[in-house]
């Protein structure tokens, strides 16, 4: 993957898709005249961006807690491809009528498999990781997810560090690892618990830095509804292979003695093909909220942002779940956890959040900067 990217052709449209602006205009060659919207000349702000980007956060943030009020007895595996399954020609009937019927250059259908891939193992990884390292564990690896596409970003050269981007992603990790393992018990996470915990983040990841390669020739629309629906294929997969093994059903749903159901002869939480009742409408916000909307924010900001950036604001995930359960509480809704000590890490959250904003505005305006001085030089 390193060398890979690091061949891609580094032209005019590939440096400002990529938001490289350490690039010297005698180093870049003519522009192509049929480039795609992603190399315009119009630009959104950065407060634009950086916002759709904290959305696209809090609405993952919310659905931690949607989760809990309906999907305990739903089989993960089932709920994963469904959510994946309708979401993706969803996203694809969209793209079609927003974008056009478009099919990918001959050197880009790599992109598409390789994208689904990533948001594929971003879903499986984490139903394997939540049952073997608990859910604990697993929101906290998912405040790494902006250092691993900032260390390939930075090994690719597509970014020079700030010190400001530096403290605010290590401050954003700390707080927000403080934030849900504080106070709570976080068991023995153990080694393959964590493998997959890691390589779940490191999909995510990778679909900033596959996407971004592709948003150089196609519509932030069209992109992720092709990784979408290649990632629904390949759930589809997984699940038909898994969904009828009762030893797997077991192990993604193990028995809490409680109004409990029998796969065979194996007792279990929930049943391979059911959906429950109560978990319509936290299916229905996973769908339109975490895998169309907040997937869709992601990669038209990417276009637009920093690879570093796009994944900067991870921690207000946690963030974000502990503020609703609290006014859900307040409000008298019962099965959630009001947070104690623990969350003070929402005031480093907070100091990481003002650092990000502040480097990104920062470094918008020295990309316009240099775009415009590239293009008086053109004449």
């Amino acid at each position: 993957l390193f060398l890979k990217l690091r061949s891609w052709p580094r032209n005019a449209a590939t440096m400002a898709t990529l938001g490289m602006s350490h690039v010297n205009f005698e180093d870049t060659e003519t522009e192509d005249e049929a480039a795609p919207p992603a190399t315009s000349r119009w630009r959104p702000s950065a407060w634009r961006v950086h916002g759709a980007l904290i959305l696209a956060q809090v609405i993952f943030g919310a659905a931690a807690v949607v989760g809990k009020l309906g999907v305990e007895k739903f089989n993960p595996l089932l709920f994963a491809l469904i959510r994946e399954g309708v979401a993706g020609p969803l996203l694809l009937f969209l793209a079609i009528w927003r974008d056009g019927c478009l099919i990918p250059r001959e050197g880009d259908w790599k992109l598409v498999p390789a994208m689904g891939f990533c948001v594929f193992a971003n879903q499986a990884f984490s139903i394997l990781g939540i049952k073997l390292a608990g859910p604990v564990i697993s929101s906290a690896w998912q405040c790494s997810q902006p250092i691993f596409t900032l260390s390939i970003s930075l090994a690719l050269g597509w970014e020079a560090p700030t010190w400001r981007k530096m403290i605010g992603i290590l401050l954003s990790f700390l707080s927000g690892a403080f934030l849900v393992t504080y106070g709570h018990a976080t068991g023995d996470a153990g080694a393959m618990g964590n493998i997959f915990l890691a390589l779940n983040c490191l999909g995510t990841s990778l679909y900033v830095i596959y996407a971004k390669l592709a948003l150089q020739h196609y519509p932030a629309l069209t992109v992720t509804a092709w990784a979408m629906m290649a990632a629904s294929l390949m759930m589809a997969v997984l699940a038909g292979i898994l969904n009828n093994n009762c030893e797997v059903i077991r192990f993604v749903c193990p028995p809490v003695g409680e109004n409990d159901f029998t796969c065979e002869d194996l007792e279990t939480s929930c049943l391979p093909w059911h959906v429950p009742p109560g978990a319509l409408l936290p299916l229905t916000y996973f769908v339109l909220g975490n895998s169309i909307g907040a997937y869709l924010l992601i990669t038209w900001a990417n276009r637009y942002a920093r690879a570093g950036y796009v994944l900067a604001y991870t921690a207000l995930q946690p963030f974000t779940s502990t503020l609703l359960s609290v006014l859900l509480i307040v409000a008298g809704v019962q099965g959630l956890e009001m947070p104690g000590w623990n969350a003070l890490g929402g005031l480093g959250i907070l100091l990481a959040l003002l650092l990000l904003i502040l480097d990104g505005r920062a470094q918008h305006q020295a990309d316009e900067a240099d775009r415009s001085f590239e293009r008086k030089a053109r004449g």
